[in-house]
C-alpha cells in the first residue's frame, strides 16, 4: 500500500474517532510522519575529469554510512552517532565522530587512528579533490569505554 493510501486511510479512521479515540489514533499517526522519507542535506563532492574539475553532490546520510564503515574498521572502536555540518555552499565543513572505546586502550592513539580512518574515507566519497586537508575538521569524542566495543 503506498504512503499516500495510507495517509488517506488514517484521515479517514481519523474523522470517525471521538476526542477519546484520537488519543489512540494519534500515536500511530505520530509514528508513521516520522518514519516518513526524509532526504538528508547534500554535501558537496569534488573528482577530476578530462575536461577539468567536476562538482557533484552526496547526500549526507551517504557520508555517514561510508564514515561508519571506516570506523568500524579501526581496532578498539565503534562508532556510536556521527555528524556532518556544511557551509552555505553544500562544502563539508565539520565531522563529528562519537565513539566506544576498548578499555585500556591508550585513548590518543586510538582517537587519531579514527581521525586517519575517517578522513581516508572522506576521500573516497567526496573525491581527490575535495578540501579536505585542513578544510574539514575531523572531532573525536570517546564517550564510553567498554571491554569489547563491538558488543554494542
Amino acid at each position: 500500500m503506498s504512503d499516500e493510501a495510507v495517509l488517506d486511510r488514517a484521515t479517514q479512521a481519523l474523522r470517525r474517532h471521538t476526542d477519546r479515540g484520537w488519543t489512540v489514533v494519534r500515536e500511530n499517526a505520530l509514528l508513521r510522519a516520522l518514519s516518513a522519507f526524509r532526504p538528508s542535506a547534500p554535501v558537496r563532492g569534488r573528482t577530476a575529469t578530462p575536461a577539468g574539475a567536476a562538482d557533484y553532490f552526496v547526500a549526507a546520510d551517504v557520508v555517514v554510512a561510508a564514515l561508519r564503515e571506516g570506523v568500524s574498521a579501526v581496532q578498539g572502536a565503534a562508532p556510536l552517532t556521527i555528524t556532518c555540518s556544511t557551509d552555505d555552499h553544500d562544502r563539508l565543513v565539520d565531522v563529528t565522530i562519537e565513539v566506544v572505546a576498548a578499555f585500556d586502550d591508550p585513548l590518543l592513539p586510538l582517537a587519531a587512528a579514527v581521525r586517519r580512518a575517517a578522513t581516508s574515507r572522506l576521500r573516497v566519497v567526496l573525491g581527490d579533490l575535495a578540501p579536505l586537508a585542513g578544510a574539514v575538521a575531523v572531532h573525536v569524542a570517546i564517550t564510553d569505554v567498554t571491554d569489547d566495543p563491538r558488543e554494542l
